[in-house]
């Protein structure tokens, strides 16, 4: 058993070096996206919904495809290792060229699907919104675990971690991203493939099971006390395991005629407005949603409405960055 000082070297380990992990400023998205509100609580729950809507270039026109080209920048961050990432620097900065980081980029592209339906630009965007908005870093690139790059990764669509000291537990969030045209059919599906996640009893028929063996063994933080520290509580067998919370966070985007659709049909704001004009609606289908599925409203979840003017178009102006 692992004396109280150990322990609190670990407690110590882990909080310095989750924050370490971040990547960007959190500004990301800035340019792409604007908050149509913040912070909105869905009754009877512990859901909390940010809703973002597509900023309006000079022709208050949807950024879609600025949007998908700027999501196509962090594909590597995203899809490969950071130890593999951080090999490929070291190589730059000893033979002075860029020539290894280059060589990531066109293996991150490989990693993505060319299927039409594809949901990897929305599993993307929620991996940029949880980073740079909840500054929670990803704890494994599952992208790189694909067999196939015309398949889509078997599993939750996001895993990332945080810390809380003041009760020694660490945060695993599970991540999902659902985009239709539909906003009722995102919410259903959302939290139909969420809710195993967080609710299941746990045992041999756990449907957790599988991706947890993917942390345990494929773990990847580029520092090894830290690998050491989160281990601890992943595994069943350590005291550690009881501290250890799961969470959830949800991308739910959806078809919205909110937005102009040709130029200077109408500004920024009027959109916004439209837009908060229904998010009284769009709270209650969420908590709808949540209740459906037994003691789900007793888990902390962070949930993010994006309102697109096309679903699909983001789908295609996805493809069409990442090719």
């Amino acid at each position: 058993m692992a004396s109280s000082t150990q322990a609190s070297r670990y407690e110590d380990i882990i909080e310095r070096y989750i924050a370490s992990l971040l990547r960007g400023k959190g500004e990301e998205l800035n340019s792409y996206l604007v908050q149509v509100e913040s912070n909105q609580t869905v009754v009877g729950t512990k859901a909390i919904t940010r809703c973002y809507m597509v900023k309006s270039n000079a022709q208050t026109m949807p950024r879609v495809e600025d949007l998908a080209l700027r999501l196509a920048d962090f594909m590597i961050d995203y899809a490969i290792p950071r130890s593999e990432i951080k090999k490929a620097k070291n190589l730059d900065s000893e033979e002075n060229t860029t020539l290894h980081t280059s060589a990531l980029a066109r293996k991150a592209r490989k990693l993505f699907t060319k299927l039409k339906k594809t949901g990897e630009g929305g599993e993307l965007l929620l991996y940029l919104l949880i980073q740079s908005v909840l500054r929670l870093p990803q704890v494994i690139s599952k992208m790189s675990l694909k067999t196939s790059n015309q398949m889509h990764y078997q599993g939750a669509d996001a895993v990332h971690m945080g810390y809380d000291a003041s009760t020694q537990k660490l945060q695993l969030y599970w991540g999902e991203a659902k985009l239709y045209q539909s906003l009722d059919q995102a919410i259903t599906n959302c939290f139909k493939s969420l809710s195993p996640y967080l609710i299941s009893p746990g045992g041999a028929e756990d449907p957790r099971e599988r991706d947890m063996q993917l942390l345990l063994t494929n773990l990847d933080l580029a520092n090894s006390e830290l690998e050491t520290a989160i281990l601890n509580y992943l595994d069943p067998h350590h005291p550690s395991y009881n501290l250890l919370e799961y969470r959830g966070a949800c991308l739910i985007g959806f078809d919205s005629s909110s937005y102009c659709k040709t130029p200077f049909d109408k500004t920024q704001e009027i959109v916004m407005e439209e837009l908060k004009s229904s998010l009284t609606s769009w709270l209650g289908k969420i908590n709808s949603g949540i209740t459906k599925h037994q003691h789900l409203n007793k888990f902390t979840l962070e949930v993010f409405l994006v309102p697109f003017p096309s679903v699909q178009d983001f789908r295609d102006k996805f493809l069409e960055a990442i090719s």
